[in-house]
């Protein structure tokens, strides 16, 4: 469900008819007004979604401690690293719910907007943290399928490389480019997933 409901948002606004974090807070603010309606549509599910990570994240916390040695810190650090990822995705969903609550000045509206995708790349610090950790209990104690540990690491990966975003002006590595917007949250996506369908019942 945590992966069904924000793709469910795709359909009410596509992701990538948002305007360019280059595009100035006028040009924000009159989009931001003229789809109001189906963009505070598409932010209800996105945060349901990304809400139910946090029982997925519970769930795996909770295998990774019964079956890990006693005084491991990789459950701890998969569980810090899951709440700190889903806070500041939800960060920069409020913010952007700010830009969307009512009419703003030009400066606040462009504010607003890049702190909505800046919270976003940030959470790559804590979800690459989280990956790692289950990646690391995956590979040395066999507590899930290693294909769970594989595509933790890449996703782990590429979710350091997200930072280049901050640096990145154009391009794939941009704020808004194909491999930030895209790429690299497809592979939290699928690992969600697959997770997700290899846990015991």
């Amino acid at each position: 469900m945590g992966v069904a409901i924000p793709a469910i948002a795709i359909a009410v606004y596509p992701i990538w008819l948002v305007p360019s974090t280059s595009a100035s807070g006028t040009e924000v603010a009159l989009w931001a007004t003229a789809h109001h309606d189906r963009l505070v549509v598409t932010q209800v599910f996105y945060t349901v979604g990304v809400g139910l990570w946090l029982t997925f994240g519970a769930a795996i916390w909770t295998h990774l401690r019964n079956r890990l040695p006693a005084g491991s810190h990789l459950p701890s650090g998969f569980g810090v690293g899951l709440v700190g990822l889903v806070t500041l995705i939800l960060a920069g969903f409020t913010t952007f719910d700010l830009l969307l609550y009512r009419t703003r000045g030009t400066e606040v509206t462009t504010l607003l907007y890049d702190l909505t995708f800046g919270f976003l790349v940030m959470s790559g610090v804590p979800t690459a943290i989280a990956l790692g950790s289950f990646a690391i209990a995956v590979y040395r104690h066999r507590v899930l399928r290693r294909s769970t540990a594989h595509l933790a690491a890449v996703a782990a990966v590429g979710h350091v490389v997200l930072l280049v975003a901050f640096i990145a002006p154009t391009g794939p590595l941009s704020l808004q480019g194909f491999l930030t917007v895209w790429a690299i949250p497809l592979l939290l996506f699928a690992w969600i997933g697959h997770t997700a369908q290899t846990m015991p019942r």
